[in-house]
């Protein structure tokens, strides 16, 4: 083989592995065109991981059709009541053409703000509560951080423990609203970390507060705390809430006299990267290692 053919061999073959990395790199940007929702996502994670130790795993975050689009599915006879999970967390920026779309597009239109967690660390957020928070880019936040502190705290974990080690001889309906109690206590817990979080990524004021209010009357939920209800009753948990923030402030306005930092307010970054995957319709904050 002549020099010459070599040369030329090898121009083509540094053209074709060119044009196999365009193809890559736009492959690439193309996986990276997320939906507007999950955009807010990244920006919002991507502010608690600046001021917050959010753990060593990866955390998965999932826009999902919500709970709304699940009860037009019983209405349609699809599911019965108790089997409709895979309803509620469909995936709204994909067409299924088999009359899913108009549960989705209607539970986009009227369903509400949907937060909650696996214990293997996804939180799942439904479409509508991007529609309802609108611009409040920091509400949405609070819920983000809500969900976070349930993964971090193993929470699902706990309360399975507790139900099948501290309780469990106990007869069925004394343990069924002891393991109601205890989820209460978590969902307070969840709270408190949220408002913590909130603040040493610098968002600033009893943020939180003004989400969980707007929850509530967004959600038309009045309720009291009930003996069999997983969640605190509207003003159990606000005001529990705004308890928190009254000892913070008061550890703050102490630390700052002494020229120093509260340290519920000490900043511990957790640098990181994220991947989208459009097919998974999953976005994936990895904590990079230290």
């Amino acid at each position: 083989m002549s020099p010459a053919f070599r040369t030329r061999s090898s121009v083509l073959a540094l053209a074709a592995l060119a044009l196999a990395a365009a193809g890559a790199a736009g492959a690439w940007a193309w996986s990276r065109r997320m939906p507007a929702e999950y955009q807010s996502l990244e920006a919002i994670v991507d502010r608690l991981a600046s001021g917050n130790a959010l753990g060593k795993q990866p955390l998965n975050f999932a826009v999902t059709s919500g709970i709304y689009s699940a009860q037009l599915a019983v209405q349609r006879g699809l599911c019965k009541e108790d089997r409709c999970d895979m309803f509620v967390t469909l995936n709204p920026f994909r067409t299924y053409a088999n009359g899913w779309d108009e549960l989705i597009r209607q539970s986009y239109a009227v369903g509400d703000i949907e937060g909650s967690s696996t214990s293997s660390g996804t939180v799942l957020i439904s479409r509508p509560s991007f529609r309802i928070y609108g611009p409040r880019v920091g509400w949405l936040g609070c819920t983000v951080a809500h969900e976070i502190a349930h993964v971090q705290r193993h929470h699902i974990f706990e309360r399975s423990y507790y139900n099948n080690h501290a309780i469990k001889g106990l007869p069925k309906e004394k343990k069924d609203l002891k393991t109601m109690a205890k989820s209460r206590q978590q969902e307070l817990e969840a709270d408190r970390d949220a408002a913590d979080m909130l603040a040493r990524a610098g968002y600033k004021g009893r943020i939180c507060v003004d989400e969980l209010i707007f929850i509530y009357k967004s959600t038309g939920d009045g309720s009291a705390t009930e003996k069999d209800s997983t969640h605190p009753g509207f003003n159990e948990r606000v005001a529990a809430l705004k308890a928190h923030y009254g000892r913070r402030e008061k550890e703050q306005a102490a630390a700052k006299a002494k020229g120093k930092t509260a340290a519920y307010l000490i900043r511990q970054p957790t640098p990181g990267s994220f991947r989208y995957s459009s097919s998974d319709n999953l976005l994936t904050f990895v904590p990079r290692a230290q």
